[in-house]
């Protein structure tokens, strides 16, 4: 299991700390310089770095979760949550779907889906 964080602060990033630990999870940083190479690319560095799907942004605080069934979530997000820390709003996992996006894409998408959430 790996959660792949960026832009995440000092407190986030401790609290991301105690709940990988927790789950026995590890944390890779993005790189700047990656977060418009496929998601897929940063999974396994054999898959091609080209993105699918990007855009032509920066990405904010996010994380990416690979390979946590549905309880080492819930553990993560439970013992993430317990620490009082700034919650991170983009999360997702990696799915089939998403292996070709770019965090960057990613984070946006997370964004839009969040509006229209809001709006209903």
């Amino acid at each position: 299991m790996r959660v792949f964080v960026y832009e995440l602060k000092f407190d986030q990033m401790s609290a991301v700390s105690k709940a990988a630990k927790a789950v026995g999870a590890e944390i890779v940083n993005i790189k700047d310089e990656d977060i418009h190479a496929s998601i897929g690319s940063l999974v396994d560095e054999k898959n091609d770095r080209k993105a699918g799907m990007d855009v032509d942004k920066q990405a904010g605080e996010l994380m990416i979760f690979e390979g946590f069934s549905g309880n080492d979530l819930d553990e993560f997000l439970s013992v993430y949550n317990s620490t009082g820390f700034t919650r991170v709003k983009c999360k997702a996992m990696i799915t089939v779907f998403n292996l070709l996006w770019s965090p960057a894409y990613l984070y946006e998408h997370l964004l839009e889906e969040a509006e229209n959430f809001r709006k209903k």
